[in-house]
């Protein structure tokens, strides 16, 4: 796996042993870890927003200027808009299923389904397996 350098880690003497950074490099970013990046991008960008229309509510709220109101209420109406768009990109992010699943088909994956302590019983694989493996 190459992991990159960072950044002025080369040395002038002889004794060059450069620093490696664990976790940056993209290529090996998970399915999960794409999600979840991706997540955490959009919930950034929602909270912007969120502090954006607190500001213009507060503002509109203490402004007695009419066309400063008509303008902060413009804003409102944009910002909502666009809190609303990334709620929606959220949504669609979570409800993604794709990325969780073997989309090249080279692997066996058992699908995992979770269930409870009570409900759990010993289930013989063997069978499944073997129509898998002779069907190759």
């Amino acid at each position: 796996m190459n992991v990159p350098i960072v950044s002025g880690d080369i040395a002038d003497d002889d004794d060059y042993k450069p620093r490696f950074v664990r976790g940056s490099d993209p290529r090996v970013a998970t399915c999960r870890g794409k999600l979840q990046n991706k997540r955490s991008k959009l919930n950034q960008e929602i909270n912007k927003e969120l502090r954006l229309r607190a500001g213009a509510e507060n503002l509109f709220k203490a402004t007695t200027n009419r066309k400063l109101k008509e303008t902060v209420a413009l804003e409102l109406s944009f910002v909502n808009s666009n809190l609303q768009l990334l709620k929606e990109q959220l949504a669609e992010l979570n409800s993604s299923v794709e990325l969780y699943q073997n989309v090249d088909g080279e692997e066996l994956v058992m699908p995992m389904i979770p269930l409870g302590l009570k409900e759990t019983k010993d289930i013989d694989f063997r069978d499944p397996f073997k129509v898998s493996n002779s069907s190759k």
